[in-house]
């Protein structure tokens, strides 16, 4: 039998698949926010300890303006951060995997759970102090396509974990 090969139109296929833009998304916890703020202090506190090395230059002025612009960029860093962590969340369906993050440059990646190879938890050392995991998704393609959900508690992390495990042994 010869395959038919019919045209798609765009306006039908929208009316019957949920669209990724339009799912409802789980948000991620409110401890999350405390994580990213945390490890962006940190980052800012050694860059503010590196532009301190401009001493060394016998001009006060360039390790005030670096100084400046750290402290400027961390407290603008901090605001949208804040605004951000509402933004990211995932939402499982029956066949695949979604996960939005980002409010400047907003992205959802999708996976199929027949794509995915391989699953697990992990912490970092502060998400370790608010008892937070993050589930990593890798497909085998790109780094780009792999998914990492992260600010969940334990136990929601293990039950994402098996379901996608379980989804996988089905597909």
């Amino acid at each position: 039998m010869i395959p038919s090969n019919h045209q798609i139109y765009l306006e039908e296929i929208n009316e019957r698949i949920d669209q990724v833009e339009n799912l409802h998304y789980q948000p991620v916890e409110p401890l999350y926010r405390n994580v990213q703020m945390i490890l962006t202090a940190i980052t800012y506190f050694i860059l503010a300890g590196l532009a301190l090395l401009l001493l060394l230059l016998d001009n006060p002025v360039w390790c005030l303006i670096a100084e400046g612009i750290i402290i400027a960029s961390l407290a603008a860093n901090l605001f949208i951060l804040r605004k951000a962590w509402t933004f990211k969340g995932y939402a499982l369906r029956e066949y695949d995997l979604s996960y939005r993050s980002g409010i400047i440059f907003p992205t959802i990646t999708t996976i199929p759970f027949n794509r995915m190879q391989q699953v697990g938890t992990k912490q970092n050392p502060i998400s370790k102090l608010f008892k937070l995991y993050s589930v990593e998704v890798v497909n085998g393609a790109q780094l780009e396509a792999a998914i990492s959900i992260p600010g969940l508690t334990e136990e929601k992390a293990n039950q994402i974990k098996n379901i996608i495990i379980e989804k996988m042994r089905d597909e």
